[in-house]
């Protein structure tokens, strides 16, 4: 880590040390936040701003989203599918628009317990058309997912790559995720 992204991580260290209690869980949570992006961990807002530069800025405050860029402009190139497994609510959210920006995609899918497998109004997506979407568009295409809304009932035939950016917890889970993709 370096930059912000750096001071933050040592700032939940530096915290815990200094406090009188002992809120060792809530410390790893942050430094867990941390690691994915350190505004996720201090409160900061995590929007997509409309100029590029300010967006790739951004993305670039957190060592892991730099490397997942990397990740993705080799996917680009090959024109191929990705799905991005994700825990944290907040960052599927910033994920969806601010590499659906970058990539030129729109907004992308997000699949976690939010998504409806079943809807009674044609026009919200299911998790189903999600992934028909997902699979139709031609070329490069990118995904959210949660590891654990991933794991049930659910076969990605038109995705080859997979990024587990957050780790679960089970690693069960994890797998179970994974062969998920065909």
């Amino acid at each position: 880590m370096l930059g912000y992204q750096l001071k933050v991580y040592d700032g939940a260290i530096n915290a815990l040390a200094e406090s009188e209690s002992n809120h060792v869980l809530g410390t790893l949570q942050r430094l867990r936040s941390c690691s994915l992006h350190p505004r996720l961990a201090d409160g900061g807002k995590l929007d997509v701003p409309s100029n590029a530069k300010e967006l790739e800025s951004i993305l670039t405050e957190s060592e892991k989203l730099r490397s997942l860029i990397e990740v993705l402009d080799m996917i680009k190139d090959r024109q191929q599918k990705c799905i991005i497994f994700a825990v944290n609510k907040r960052l599927q959210g910033f994920l969806s628009l601010a590499l659906g920006k970058k990539y030129q995609l729109g907004p992308l899918s997000i699949i976690n317990g939010d998504a409806k497998a079943v809807s009674k109004n044609a026009s919200n997506p299911t998790r189903k058309s999600m992934i028909i979407d997902f699979e139709s568009k031609e070329g490069v295409n990118i995904i959210v997912m949660s590891p654990v809304a991933a794991g049930v009932g659910l076969t990605v035939v038109g995705a080859n790559n997979v990024v587990h950016l957050e780790r679960h917890w089970n690693p069960a889970k994890e797998a179970q995720a994974t062969d998920r993709v065909y």
